[in-house]
């Protein structure tokens, strides 16, 4: 039956399942509805293909939930992309960084030389990672030299940066630190196990033992708690219904309401774990809606990022957000 709604599809280019975040379940489950469209979306263990697939490219895709590594790095390189400032994935950066215990890496500046590994030289946890290090430990990340496990998809802008591509066998980025290859790691940690045998080895070490206090200065201090995905709208869907990125926005934005109810209702008692409306009513109450979306209320976040990837060779130049944004944001 027709109608008259746009048809959307939503695809995710990241580690499986898909859609797994409380913040958009109530948008996925159709609790909440985008305005004027009918929304589906891709199977929880289907892989997108941003770099495989010239649809994003050209713009032939409808909405992206992705890495705004890769979104920002696809822009700059002039793809027919526009970012919507809905971030529905956020890790703290401290957790992710990670040394050998054996190599005399005792203070942030011990990190300058050393070789590192991570999921990606892009990512945005690896760029936040360094970011940090340099503007708030004083570290000369230039100095980092990079073995990851495949050739970046875009070229970097900072002839100091080495960076070589493993060979062997493929394995995780944490793995190559356990077992000696490189003297740091960061980025995306997914697996338990892995988690287990970095906590549990003598050979490695957080370079932050104190990761979660830093985590939580961040978020009072700058109110940054790092985003590492973000959803995308196509550029030409975009020209041809300029109102629909707004559309798109609210709906999520409507979404992470609806979340919050849930939680703080405890109807469901879904969550694994204990006292979860308690938890979530407490960090409400010290730190503010930590998921907010929205330019304004993540303007530390964005500028942060956009000048740390001109930074790091990421992106040629230093992107402004109307530059990354879809237009019927920007005043968000």
């Amino acid at each position: 039956m027709e109608t008259g709604k746009i048809r959307l599809l939503l695809e995710a280019h990241g580690a499986q399942p898909n859609y797994n975040y409380d913040i958009i379940r109530p948008l996925i489950q159709g609790r909440v509805a985008i305005e004027g469209a009918e929304l589906a979306w891709t199977p929880p263990g289907e892989l997108a293909g941003l770099f495989q697939k010239p649809k994003f490219r050209e713009g032939a895709f409808d909405l992206l939930d992705t890495n705004w590594g890769d979104l920002v790095r696809a822009i700059d390189n002039g793809w027919d992309i526009r970012m919507l400032p809905v971030f529905i994935k956020r890790k703290p950066a401290y957790n992710y960084l990670w040394v050998r215990a054996d190599r005399g890496i005792n203070t942030p500046k011990d990190l300058e030389g050393r070789l590192f590994t991570s999921v990606g030289y892009g990512s945005a946890i690896s760029i936040y990672t360094r970011g940090l290090l340099q503007h708030a430990h004083g570290v000369d990340v230039s100095t980092f030299r990079w073995l990851v496990s495949a050739a970046e998809p875009f070229d970097i802008h900072d002839r100091r940066i080495a960076l070589s591509v493993a060979s062997g066998p493929a394995k995780p980025a944490a793995q190559r630190l356990l077992d000696g290859e490189v003297d740091a790691s960061t980025g995306d940690i997914t697996d338990p196990r892995l988690w287990e045998a970095l906590e549990k080895s003598g050979s490695v070490k957080r370079m932050f033992p104190d990761y979660r206090e830093l985590n939580r200065g961040l978020i009072r201090d700058h109110g940054l708690l790092t985003p590492a995905h973000a959803i995308c709208i196509s550029g030409a869907l975009e020209r041809k219904h300029p109102d629909l990125p707004i559309r798109v926005y609210r709906a999520f934005k409507a979404a992470l309401r609806t979340a919050y109810d849930d939680a703080l209702a405890d109807q469901t008692s879904y969550s694994m774990l204990l006292d979860f409306r308690e938890l979530v009513r407490d960090q409400a109450r010290e730190f503010g809606d930590i998921w907010r979306h929205g330019v304004a209320a993540n303007r530390s976040a964005i500028d942060r990022f956009l000048q740390y990837s001109h930074e790091q060779g990421i992106t040629r130049t230093r992107l402004a957000p109307e530059q990354v944004f879809a237009k019927g944001t920007l005043d968000t």
